[in-house]
């Protein structure tokens, strides 16, 4: 064991490890880059992170570099849970504090995963609406401002969080949560690094105004510290909507309230094939006309490829490849409020269009749906379905021209190509099929990768439409950003992070070169997941 382990083993009370076992396993999330990290620390409560991170600090004072990375489930597909530091996970601490039932707020640590979570309110018919693999914890989906639903309008986890308690990098402990005047006025006084960063990131916008309301926010682009825009407005000042996709490059969040919602009767669920792109967006326009929810889409290859696997879909039996499937649902409190929607839906569906809604018979279809995708997703033999890009934007008035796009990349690079996606948020996530284990595969895997990309912005959209760009993706995104945007970002990192300690190479400047140094020729990274 080398001697900083020894050292913070006597310091903190959960555990420090260094040996290589260890370092291996947490050296790889869900994306295809691997980092071994030099320490990895599991602490037992937050005052153990606290000593972690100002034992960092200080180093960083002395030029002795030892980079943090929180780390959660590991699910990160842009590497952004991995580094070559000092790894932190969260897996200790799972505890959920408290549920108020009457006021519908929960507070919870940051390593309680969505599934426990949403098992635990659902005892007092609450949930969480917040899209994620139920083995996510809640801090990572915080960490890339995970996609919410506020009952039929589509949003991220910010809208339900009430109050972040966070760590800072120099180890200090904050309460984070919408301010007014006299409570900013307190926090602008402060003579430490919270009162600093107050005054610094209020100081950035009052002299970049011009240039943040350039940043949109109107579309799904989650790159970089977008937040800005939305930290100052009419009802207060909020550090929150900069921590939140931040991908822990700003503090740590260790313990959060959140706001929490009724559970919806059971919904009435339906599936609409169609037969090609121009079916797929005006299918899909109607749908969100009508506020149906929960919009899913899926391609027809999917579910042909799938029949290998023992595998069936009752919605298709030998359908074409280039056809589509939407499964959406109504879940209205009132009955008569999803019976309006459905009238409206049959009235304005043409005569080739066919509606399947869900009954005894077929429920389980419903069900089979996910199975098919994830049956698809991980019996891929030799080649692997490599997660390079999920969850891009694009606009639903130009999604008909990226499904043909992506239908003409097929017949380029001769491979198998999964595409499913939310249409809630107008979001695509496509996994072609490479072998990272050769050169000439891994070649393959990058052309492929930034023609996708060409299309994707070519058709209006942005590769960061369902989280936020890590370091894989930052090598690709950043060199099509606004310069004065990325200077801005930069100010907002280093009045957070002056001395460059948290998850430094997440969202930041990346030489290709380095990152792809650290490509995994493999992809065993456990059963993948379809979020």
């Amino acid at each position: 064991m080398n001697r900083i382990a020894i050292y913070l083993n006597q310091h903190i009370d959960g555990v420090v490890y260094s040996a290589p076992n260890v370092l291996e396993h947490y050296a790889t999330d869900r994306s295809l880059l691997k980092y071994h990290p030099r320490i990895v620390a599991i602490p037992a409560s937050t005052n153990d992170i606290r000593r972690l991170v100002k034992f960092c600090n200080q180093l960083a004072a002395k030029k002795i570099s030892l980079p943090i990375t929180m780390r959660g489930a590991g699910y990160s597909k842009t590497g952004s849970s991995i580094g070559n530091g000092l790894v932190i996970s969260t897996e200790k601490l799972n505890h959920i504090q408290e549920i108020d039932v009457r006021q519908r707020l929960i507070r919870v640590q940051s390593g309680v995963t969505l599934g426990e979570l949403k098992k635990s309110l659902g005892v007092h018919g609450l949930d969480l609406p917040v899209s994620g693999d139920p083995h996510e914890t809640i801090g990572g989906l915080i960490a890339k401002n995970a996609s919410a639903s506020i009952n039929t309008e589509p949003g991220t986890i910010i809208d339900f969080i009430e109050e972040a308690e966070a760590v800072l990098s120099d180890g200090s402990l904050v309460q984070i949560g919408k301010l007014g005047a006299r409570g900013i006025k307190k926090k602008l006084d402060q003579k430490n690094l919270e009162g600093e960063i107050y005054r610094k990131i209020k100081e950035i916008i009052e002299k970049q105004s011009d240039l943040i309301t350039k940043i949109d926010l109107t579309v799904q682009n989650r790159s970089g510290y977008s937040g800005i825009n939305s930290v100052q407005d009419k009802r207060g000042f909020s550090l929150l909507p900069l921590l939140c996709g931040s991908e822990g490059t700003l503090g740590i969040i260790t313990e959060v309230i959140l706001r929490v919602e009724p559970v919806f009767e059971k919904p009435d669920w339906f599936a609409i094939p169609c037969q090609d792109e121009k079916d797929f967006v005006r299918i899909g326009q109607l749908l969100k006309k009508l506020k149906f929810t929960d919009i899913e889409a899926y391609d027809a290859t999917i579910f042909n490829q799938v029949d290998t696997t023992g595998k069936t879909c009752g919605f298709y039996r030998k359908a074409p490849d280039d056809g589509y499937l939407i499964v959406a649902n109504a879940k209205d409190d009132a009955r008569r409020d999803r019976r309006r929607k459905f009238a409206k839906l049959k009235k304005a569906l043409t005569g080739k269009d066919r509606l399947i809604v869900e009954d005894v018979k077929n429920a389980h279809d419903f069900v089979a749906v996910n199975e098919n995708l994830l049956a698809f997703l991980n019996d891929s033999g030799a080649n692997y379905y490599l997660p390079l890009v999920d969850g891009v934007y694009v606009g639903e008035e130009h999604q008909a021209e990226f499904l043909h796009g992506l239908k003409l990349m097929t017949e380029k690079f001769k491979l198998k190509l999964a595409i499913y996606g939310s249409l809630d948020f107008n979001t695509f996530t496509v996994r072609p099929s490479f072998s990272p284990a050769t050169s000439e595969g891994r070649k393959q895997l990058i052309s492929f990768l930034r023609m996708y990309l060409k299309l994707v912005e070519h058709c209006g959209g942005y590769p960061c439409g369902d989280a936020p760009e890590g370091r894989f993706l930052a090598m690709f995104t950043r060199p099509n950003e606004d310069a004065e945007i990325l200077s801005v970002y930069g100010k907002i990192k280093e009045a957070f992070d002056p001395l460059g300690i948290l998850n430094p190479g997440i969202k930041q400047e990346v030489e290709p070169r380095n990152v792809l140094r650290h490509f995994r020729t493999d992809y065993n990274g456990g059963i993948s997941a379809a979020q």
